[in-house]
């Protein structure tokens, strides 16, 4: 089953007219016909009854449209979710800052930040120099064993 078998027949279903269908899809009518068919021989049964003048959904044609339309409408949500998530509209940021930052450039940029992109969650850690380097692969004094590296300036336990 393709989800162009799914748009087809929702579009048939709706409007209970092949020629009118056909035309909303922008496609000619016998493949939307083809295609129609090959969906219920798919499925095993029928969804439509034909005749020369009308198009009626069988009881099993109502049921399948509410779920087609359900599932599509899922589907065009998740694009659209993707979508914002790839233009950087939506997600989650995590910012490391040292101290020194909350006083002076992290208020101004966050709102800043917030203001474009509103559908971000921006979560804030006020990190040492060293530490927000080894969350990012960079280098740096590494803790010793036993120490957590939580130090002024990212020492290692001068005790330890």
């Amino acid at each position: 089953m393709e989800l162009r078998q799914l748009r087809y027949f929702v579009a048939v279903a709706e409007e209970l007219h092949f020629r009118r269908a056909a035309e909303r899809l922008h496609i000619s009518q016998p493949p939307l016909s083809q295609q129609i068919r090959a969906l219920e021989d798919e499925l095993g049964f029928a969804l439509l009854i034909r005749t020369r003048r009308r198009v009626q959904l069988t009881a099993a044609g109502e049921a399948f449209l509410r779920d087609a339309r359900a599932l599509l409408s899922e589907l065009d949500g998740a694009v659209a979710t993707a979508r914002r998530i790839d233009a950087g509209q939506t997600g989650r940021l995590r910012v490391g800052f040292v101290g020194s930052a909350l006083l002076s450039i992290v208020p101004g940029t966050v709102e800043r930040f917030r203001a474009s992109r509103p559908g971000v969650a921006i979560e804030l850690r006020e990190r040492s120099t060293v530490d927000q380097l080894r969350a990012v692969g960079g280098s740096g004094p590494r803790p010793r064993h036993g120490d957590d590296g939580d130090h002024p300036e990212g020492l290692a336990n001068p005790n330890g």
